[in-house]
């Protein structure tokens, strides 16, 4: 949520506790037990929307992709040293020149394609690399692939839950209009209940920024002269 909203949101749960706080001042099926009833929906749905608004968690992914990048690095410096005896191996085994994710995937398809080429990976086993260590690496690729469209659908989710809070918080204020009008009509002779709904209702300014102050030489004058922007 952006600040606006959420000094709104703050603000409805102060509506919301006011509600609870005096409840007994209204019947069970009045106005106003309906609004303050849509505004802890409201408040409960933003919350939902809250949650998935963060997006998606990138941390399971670059675990993955770093996996990657080792289990390359261990190939492609085993097959230079293989080059020694059998000049031309390595050049298909070369890390990729970007640092990027497509440019390292594309890496790996392309080391798969050779490791699966017959007699080839029996030269990296040979070597000390895992026995499987082939079906190892197509299975942290596809889990990569994995975890890619998890996150894009997590922040997609994330997209659609930040245009949901806009409307919640427009569909919260509108509640809050309607209260605002039966709690100034309810307590017009109890100022002291009054004045707590207005507290309660009240939305917080942003931050006031003072503007900066400028120093100025005056050519006339030696001494500095203070304005303000």
């Amino acid at each position: 949520m952006n600040d606006r909203e959420n000094r709104r949101y703050q603000m409805f749960g102060r509506v919301q506790t006011f509600g609870q706080n005096n409840a007994s001042d209204f019947a069970a099926d009045s106005k106003a037990t309906g609004h303050f009833s849509a505004i802890s929906s409201i408040i409960q749905e933003i919350d939902a929307a809250k949650a998935l608004q963060q997006g998606g968690n990138a941390t399971a992914k670059e675990v993955l992709l770093d996996g990657l990048k080792l289990d390359l690095q261990n190939i492609g410096r085993t097959a230079r040293a293989i080059e020694q005896d059998e000049p031309g191996i390595a050049a298909s085994f070369r890390l990729p020149d970007s640092p990027s994710q497509t440019a390292l995937l594309t890496a790996v398809d392309s080391f798969l394609i050779e490791l699966k080429k017959p007699g080839v990976a029996a030269k990296f086993i040979a070597h000390e690399l895992a026995a499987d260590f082939v079906k190892n690496l197509e299975d942290d690729r596809k889990a990569a692939a994995a975890a890619q469209d998890a996150e894009e659908s997590k922040d997609a989710e994330g997209v659609t839950s930040t245009a949901a809070i806009g409307r919640l918080i427009r569909d919260g204020m509108k509640e809050v209009n309607y209260l605002d009008a039966i709690m100034h009509n309810k307590y017009a002779r109890i100022p002291e209940k009054l004045r707590a709904w207005r507290s309660a209702s009240h939305t917080e300014r942003a931050p006031h920024r003072e503007k900066p102050v400028i120093l100025s030489i005056n050519s006339t004058s030696s001494a500095p002269q203070v304005q303000a922007a």
